[in-house]
């Protein structure tokens, strides 16, 4: 029997409309606009809720505690559920940069249990490194910075049985160009990140086939009145498309105003880079004690922020109230990321599999349909 969602607000295409969703045995049927003629079939009325694809978080550590950091596939059944929970439909759970031995032991606790989550699906595992630049480690270890070596990364790639999606790294490197052959010819999506590039450096990266930036701003070189470094090249081109995490921390909402005059809609994904403990209070992420403090996570030790607590629903709150609009803000969270990746659900049309959020006018998630 067809289930129609009617009285809803479609987010498709960077717009949102008045309308219905149409879905029959796990697919999307029919789009509806306005007040089109409703099929027969069960009536659902969201009395003015938006209906976005689920999201899809394309660069995650770890949620409610569990996560890439602890060395236990396990970790990824738990973070699939309640990420599930949270309206995402998909993530990449990203692996930290470490010295190999450590790193390949991670892939390889991760790995197993891929294909066998019951919440959101893992599409590939994104690494963050190690080929990254020392100069712009963020939180990263030291040693975790890996001079480019071919050999490394097939052994990379043979822990995680194929399945890299996005690995990380500083196209300004020595050696560099092979590490983004070997993606481009694997299906991996190499990533501009920690990065201390130049513009002319990003730019023959853009060359090179690197057309997409980690975590816009953080952890790259930034504008400059002389050099517009990695960050400028990303934002004052057309080349790239980015991660941008919308927490109004990591890039404050003045910034993220000043991006939305620059670049399209289509070049937003949004990420959260969400650490082991968001959706709590605190605990370890990648072996530090963190607390939560000013909607981020800070060291202990220190109080250096060490990373995000953001979920990708506050984030897509973030977006359409700065500027993008709930449609903008779908794009960035669902259909840009989904596209980047080749995922055959992420857009509200027919045929496409039904896997959508329904979300309340208070940026409250009312039902995950998947």
């Amino acid at each position: 029997m067809k289930k129609i969602y009617s009285n809803a607000k479609i987010c498709q295409g960077g717009k949102c409309f008045d309308g219905a969703l149409v879905t029959e045995n796990g697919f999307i049927a029919e789009v509806l606009r306005g007040t089109e003629v409703l099929p027969e079939g069960e009536i659902k009325d969201l009395k003015g809720a938006y209906i976005t694809p689920v999201f899809v978080d394309t660069h995650i550590h770890g949620f409610g505690g569990h996560g890439t950091d602890l060395f236990d596939a396990e970790e990824m059944l738990l973070m699939s559920e309640a990420l599930a929970k949270e309206g995402v439909g998909a993530f990449l759970p990203t692996i930290y940069p470490n010295v190999p031995e450590i790193m390949l032991k991670n892939i390889k606790a991760v790995v197993p249990l891929i294909g066998k989550e019951k919440g959101a699906k893992i599409i590939g595992l994104h690494l963050e490194g190690p080929f990254i630049s020392p100069k712009k480690l963020g939180v990263m270890k030291p040693e975790a910075a890996a001079k480019p070596d071919i050999n490394l990364m097939k052994a990379l790639y043979d822990a995680a049985e194929g399945k890299i999606s996005a690995m990380t790294l500083a196209p300004e490197r020595e050696g560099i160009e092979e590490i983004v052959d070997f993606c481009l010819s694997h299906n991996i999506l190499p990533q501009a990140g920690h990065t201390d590039a130049s513009y002319k450096e990003m730019l023959k990266a853009a060359e090179m086939g690197v057309r997409h930036a980690t975590h816009l701003f953080n952890a790259m070189r930034g504008i400059g009145h002389r050099e517009p470094g990695a960050a400028g090249a990303a934002v004052l081109t057309d080349k790239f498309s980015f991660e941008i995490i919308a927490d109004g921390v990591h890039v404050c909402p003045e910034i993220v105003r000043m991006v939305m005059r620059l670049k399209k809609p289509e070049d937003f994904v949004l990420v959260t880079d969400a650490l082991s403990p968001a959706g709590t209070k605190g605990g370890k992420a990648n072996g530090e004690e963190v607390i939560l403090e000013g909607g981020v996570f800070r060291r202990v030790s220190d109080g250096v922020v060490a990373g995000s607590a953001l979920t990708m629903l506050k984030g897509f709150e973030n977006l359409s109230k700065w500027g993008l609009g709930a449609g903008g803000a779908a794009m960035a969270a669902s259909e840009n990321p989904a596209r980047l990746h080749k995922l055959d659900f992420g857009l509200l049309k027919s045929g496409a599999r039904a896997y959508f959020n329904i979300i309340d006018n208070n940026f409250k998630l009312l039902e995950t349909v998947m």
